[in-house]
């Protein structure tokens, strides 16, 4: 990040990670060998109806966390990459990803 733009808020962090689904997704890209990873119908939580989950991913989640610069298309929708903001939430992710067995409720 240059110091021309401005990292992203706290807020805007802790706003990116507030739904289950942003968070994995972010997770994912993480944890991910590369800077990319698919969406894949497999992450779904058990009792989930994949059909609506992708309905929110397409037109609620992925557009959220690419205005905030966290993800970016990587030529579609079912192949995304880090955004050039993703650096400033990974410290926030890390915490989450190391702590994971010790949170409670419906963290991942």
């Amino acid at each position: 990040m240059n110091d021309e733009t401005p990292g992203l808020s706290f807020d805007s962090q802790l706003a990116a990670i507030q739904h289950v689904e942003r968070r994995q997704l972010l997770l994912a890209l993480l944890t991910a060998t590369s800077s990319g990873s698919a969406l894949d119908d497999g992450r779904a939580r058990p009792g989930t109806d994949v059909r609506k989950l992708k309905l929110q991913m397409y037109h609620v989640h992925l557009p959220k966390l690419e205005r905030m610069g966290l993800i970016e298309p990587n030529g579609n929708w079912y192949d995304i990459r880090r955004g050039p903001h993703f650096d400033d939430i990974v410290p926030l992710l890390r915490v989450i990803d190391d702590h994971e067995k010790r949170l409670t409720g419906d963290v991942l």
